[in-house]
């Protein structure tokens, strides 16, 4: 297998018989994922979601990826962050759920 045959969905080639499926540690997904969140879907137009069912929470990228929007889903409420904005975020609260 070569760089080439690794698909674009960001997984890194296997290294030493591993295989890392983990985005980028500077990435918004592993923000993401430290959040809690999981992938969900991705929409015809390329826009990708990710969830937090428990606590009512939806991010999407937006066009470039380098933005998310967090959004709350029971309020609509939400703000679109930057990758710094969103490595400050230790806890997200909605109307479904909050610490």
């Amino acid at each position: 297998m070569t760089a080439s045959d690794v698909p674009q969905t960001g997984a890194r080639p296997a290294t030493d018989g591993v295989l890392d499926l983990r985005p980028p540690k500077e990435s918004l997904k592993a923000e993401l994922c430290r959040l809690g969140l999981e992938y969900s879907s991705t929409d015809a137009a390329g826009v990708e979601s990710w969830r937090d069912y428990q606590r009512g929470v939806l991010a999407t990228f937006d066009q470039t990826g380098k933005t998310v929007t967090i959004t709350d889903v029971k309020t609509n409420l939400g703000r679109t962050l930057t990758l710094e904005e969103l490595k400050a975020v230790t806890r997200i609260d909605t109307m479904t759920a909050a610490d």
